[in-house]
């Protein structure tokens, strides 16, 4: 039992050191496009100020003023863009990676695993165990616990519910999967400056 949650956690940390290196390279091709992009906005606006200038109109100045401000902020808003594509593919390449592990045979030791953990955290209270529909097949198998079908957990994995706590353990992929999308989403590399 103690070696499955070793080779899980070497997995896990696995997939989010590859989640490193691509936040990485995101940063990197998303600085290089959007450098790109504001020196270019930054020649046409300059090139706009510089013959609005020559003709020193108050007036025409302030519109260039504008549209440079304009062209800034379309530039900036098509990094966020492909910043987000970037985003979705590293975390499309975590979902395949997740589908795998569910295909193997050490999801099931995985999930009676997380059931056992939450049997003995809270032994004297009775929960329930949701799993994705799609995870049903493995309710038998998870002895203890009333078993149920929850459609919000797509990803896989457990939740346990305690009614009469108040409490729930969650061990689905639904919540480690965005919990990991948002810190790294917010990291300051991604963040655009």
């Amino acid at each position: 039992m103690e070696n499955q949650t070793n080779k899980l956690e070497r997995f896990k940390q696995a997939v989010f050191e590859d989640a490193e290196k691509q936040a990485k390279l995101i940063t990197e091709a998303a600085d290089k496009q959007r450098e790109t992009e504001l020196a270019q906005a930054k020649i046409e606006a300059q090139s706009l100020a510089d013959s609005k200038k020559a003709a020193a109109d108050k007036n025409e100045e302030a519109r260039a003023v504008r549209e440079i401000s304009s062209k800034q902020l379309e530039a900036k808003r098509n990094v966020l863009c492909h910043r987000e594509k970037l985003i979705d593919s590293v975390f499309d390449s975590v979902k395949n990676r997740l589908a795998a592990f569910k295909a193997s045979g050490e999801y099931k030791l995985w999930l009676k695993e997380k059931a056992e953990k939450c049997k003995q955290t809270y032994p004297e209270h009775k929960g329930v165990l949701y799993l994705s529909p799609e995870d049903m097949t493995f309710a038998p198998e998870l002895a203890g616990f009333e078993v149920k079908s929850r459609d919000s957990i797509e990803l896989g994995g457990v939740l346990a519910v305690y009614d009469d706590m108040g409490i729930a353990l969650d061990y689905t992929f639904d919540s480690a999967f965005e919990q990991q999308r948002s810190a790294f989403t917010e990291k300051a590399e991604l963040v655009l400056g």
